[in-house]
């Protein structure tokens, strides 16, 4: 039987709902923005939708 985390996750579009929190620009194959998790001025939390997974390069926040 498959983990209820993982069947949530592939039925949730990253993108969809990250963008209703950040504004999300279109960066070759993903998306960037402004990082929630900590005060920056130059986007550096990037959102993979073909992975389905987030990573700010600025704080290290993930998942």
């Amino acid at each position: 039987m498959r983990d209820l985390r993982e069947e949530i996750r592939d039925r949730i579009d990253l993108v969809e709902l990250v963008s209703q929190y950040v504004q999300l620009e279109r960066a070759g194959k993903n998306f960037k923005g402004l990082c929630p998790f900590h005060t920056e001025k130059t986007p550096s939390f990037h959102v993979s939708p073909a992975l389905n997974r987030f990573h700010c390069f600025g704080c290290g926040a993930s998942g």
